[in-house]
């Protein structure tokens, strides 16, 4: 593996793409974000962004990006676990020198254990659970998808803040600081014309709506908690989810617990005491999950005797 000249991890979420520019020695040389890539955009759209944010991480580095063959790629995408959409992924896949690619979850537990045993719970846009057993055995829970899975994610708390909008708009729920907050939201992300009233301010945004929309909904819900029951109350319900998750994941509870992603640090405070005990801080993040994989893929590979 001699000709390859810079190593990428890439985390593709579903809101943000975050691509880390190394040397072969690991020398991290720049960094750069884009749009969400997970595979729900489709495997052409998702490469799109992928292929953009690399040219932006060279950019940044002030380096001309070299042939594809140079390149040694570790890359962590939400929904790489849905068998179609992987296949499509990687038969689209630019001829890098070295690729690999898993789920984003798979690559947040390396990050965050550095590829020890351990568990976490990754919360942001989705939600899932992933734990390495001392024995080498691997668990999964949740990351199904949205809208019947990724329970507390941020497109699940999302969607219920927009219900209680809902409630609150036709007078059967209380209106209060989040109902406000989250008209105001859908308000902003939509063009300023025609005018609208409340609920066609509601209906034009859910008609165009996807689960990084709804995970987007799901700030005013933190923000809001301090001042809204019910702000309040989507938060210990999705907190709920995490708690029996982490249960779930690692009934011996012996494994290190990190708890990771956009939300992690808005719903610890909800999780019972002794959860909250057990949770360390990650080691490092998805990206860095990602280039422990294309470190060991370039190792070199044992011989019989």
């Amino acid at each position: 593996m001699d000709a390859i000249a810079y190593l990428l991890g890439i985390d593709g979420g579903g809101t943000k793409t975050l691509v880390r520019l190394t040397s072969p020695q690991g020398q991290v040389l720049a960094e750069a974000s884009g749009p969400g890539s997970a595979l729900r955009i489709g495997a052409l759209q998702a490469w799109r962004v992928i292929g953009q944010t690399i040219e932006d991480a060279f950019a940044s580095a002030g380096l001309r990006r070299p042939a594809d063959e140079t390149l040694a790629v570790g890359i962590g995408i939400a929904g790489e676990n849905v068998a179609q959409w992987s296949a499509d992924f990687r038969a689209q896949a630019p001829a890098f020198g070295v690729l690999e690619i898993v789920n984003d979850g798979v690559a947040t537990l390396l990050g965050a254990h550095g590829g020890a045993p351990g568990a976490i719970i990754a919360v942001g846009t989705g939600t899932i659970g992933l734990s390495l057993d001392l024995d080498g055995s691997r668990r999964v829970v949740d990351g199904w998808g949205f809208p019947s899975g990724d329970d507390g994610s941020g497109g699940w708390m999302g969607l219920r803040a927009l219900h209680h909008a809902q409630l609150a708009l036709d007078g059967r729920s209380h209106r209060g600081p989040l109902a406000d907050a989250v008209l105001d939201l859908c308000r902003k992300e939509l063009p300023a014309e025609p005018a609208r009233d409340e609920r066609a301010t509601l209906l034009d945004w859910l008609a165009q709506a996807d689960q990084a929309a709804f995970a987007r909904a799901a700030r005013p819900v933190v923000a809001h908690a301090h001042d809204d029951v019910a702000a309040r109350s989507i938060l210990q319900a999705a907190a709920a989810e995490i708690s029996r998750m982490i249960d779930t994941l690692d009934p011996a509870q012996c494994l290190p617990l990190a708890l990771c992603g956009g939300l992690a640090a808005a719903l610890q405070p909800y999780l019972e005491r002794r959860q909250q005990a057990r949770i360390v801080p990650p080691q490092a993040d998805a990206v860095d999950g990602a280039l422990l994989l294309v470190r060991r893929a370039l190792q070199p590979k044992e011989t019989p005797a």
